[in-house]
């Protein structure tokens, strides 16, 4: 697959109108556009770093798992935690390489062992509710953060796996994204932080 990087480092600096700059082919956002040398570096240090690609990683996972065709379940049987120790194999291996590009030979490598799931399955911070994403919106703090880091690794997924969108957002952007699913959370405040994410992106899905 090809990449094009919108550069959106963190949830908050795109909710404040943060400049993005493009590339071309497939739109990717946050931390997946940092390199697996990053990405080791921040393993090391056991910082904030490793807790934010882990975030974007179970993002990313979950939007393949929501758009393919394949699998609703890219990981098969395997668990989150071995899919971080294989990146990190892979990852010393090619150190310049940008994380989602890594991640992007790992699904393509997983796709023939995953099998079919009863339904689609959702990693980390997607399953928290929207009362609990408000909460951290409101406190402003590392939480908050968390839920921008899976965004982002979501809608990289998406656009990494569909056969019909390089970028699942259009014409659109996270600012504006981000305050639409903060009123569908407000009405929705039950719904799983994911939900809010597929009904954000389900007009964009059929119009494709």
């Amino acid at each position: 697959m090809h990449w094009r990087a919108v550069i959106a480092s963190t949830f908050l600096a795109a909710a404040f109108g943060a400049p993005t700059a493009h590339a071309n082919e497939v739109t990717t956002y946050g931390a997946g556009l940092k390199s697996c040398a990053a990405y080791l570096d921040a393993r090391e240090q056991q910082n904030t770093g490793e807790v934010a690609f882990v975030e974007w990683f179970s993002g990313y996972a979950s939007g393949v798992n929501s758009t393919s065709n394949h699998t609703n379940n890219i990981l098969g049987d395997a668990n989150l935690k071995e899919a971080v120790y294989r990146l990190g194999n892979y990852c010393r291996a090619h150190p310049a390489t940008p994380v989602a590009v890594a991640l992007d030979v790992l699904v393509i490598g997983a796709m023939s062992r995953a099998r079919q799931a009863a339904e689609v399955t959702t990693y980390g911070t997607g399953f928290k509710s929207c009362s609990v994403y408000l909460y951290a919106r409101e406190q402003r703090n590392a939480d908050e953060i968390a839920f921008v880091d899976w965004l982002g690794g979501y809608l990289s997924g998406v656009n990494a796996i569909s056969l019909t969108t390089d970028n699942i957002l259009g014409k659109s952007d996270l600012t504006a994204v981000i305050y639409w699913i903060d009123d569908y959370c407000r009405t929705n405040p039950r719904a799983r932080f994911a939900e809010a994410i597929d009904a954000r992106l389900a007009p964009n899905r059929r119009s494709h």
